[in-house]
């Protein structure tokens, strides 16, 4: 065998170890990149839920309840009747609509509460209050506020008796953060029969709910007033 053929043969028969290491370095660049990105991570994944937890606990810290005293807030009607029992929202609920029962002239009104979550919003389980006014009257009209909304005033029209009332909703939440100018949705009117009276309206304090009525009443109910409750943020530590 000739010189040039021996050189030929060795150069073919080189150890594959050489020629390989252009392949492996790359791979194994790439295998240590993702060898790191998978240790970052969970200790990214891990500092956002932590982040996101402490977020969740500072905003579980400030709750919302509705103070146990009430105050009275005057919508109108006549001089005439006597005090009637109250209708009444139970402790830690608040008005979300009501409902009326008439003849000819308003007889009885009764309230729909739903319970208010520390976080502000409002439990699905409603409860009717007890009814004011006399009895009598035959129709009964239901006046709602929006999913959300609570009831935080009556505007209509008064006289001798209730003539209109219509309910004025706002957001839980504008409302306990006594909002100047809270968003404001109507119920539905509910009217007597040939209504007269003159224009009446009667709002809870900024930053309190209607959580009851109280009426006056004989043959009918003459007069009505709102009752009204504060709902106050408090740290829940």
């Amino acid at each position: 065998m000739t010189t040039a053929n021996r050189t030929q043969k060795n150069l073919s028969s080189k150890p594959p170890s050489q020629s390989g290491t252009a392949h492996v370095a790359p791979v194994l660049a790439i295998l240590f990149l993702i060898a790191l990105a998978a240790l970052a991570a969970p200790q990214g994944y891990q500092q956002d839920r932590d982040h996101d937890h402490d977020r969740d606990r500072d905003h579980d810290r400030v709750g919302i309840r509705v103070s146990d005293e009430r105050m009275l807030r005057d919508f109108g009607g006549g001089n005439g009747g006597r005090p009637s029992p109250d209708a009444l929202c139970e402790p830690g609920l608040v008005a979300v609509g009501f409902h009326v029962k008439t003849g000819e002239y308003y007889n009885q009104a009764w309230l729909d509460c739903a319970p208010l979550r520390p976080d502000g919003w409002l439990g699905d389980e409603l409860r009717m209050t007890a009814r004011t006014g006399s009895p009598g009257g035959q129709p009964v009209f239901d006046a709602l506020c929006p999913n959300g909304f609570a009831l935080r005033g009556l505007r209509g029209r008064t006289g001798a008796s209730i003539d209109e009332a219509i309910g004025m909703c706002s957001p839980v939440r504008e409302i306990a953060d006594r909002h100047e100018n809270p968003r404001t949705e109507l119920t539905q009117p509910i009217t007597r029969p040939r209504p007269g009276g003159r224009p009446a309206e009667a709002l809870c304090p900024p930053g309190a709910v209607v959580t009851g009525f109280h009426s006056y009443s004989g043959v009918y109910m003459d007069h009505l007033w709102l009752l009204c409750s504060e709902l106050h943020r408090r740290d829940r530590d």
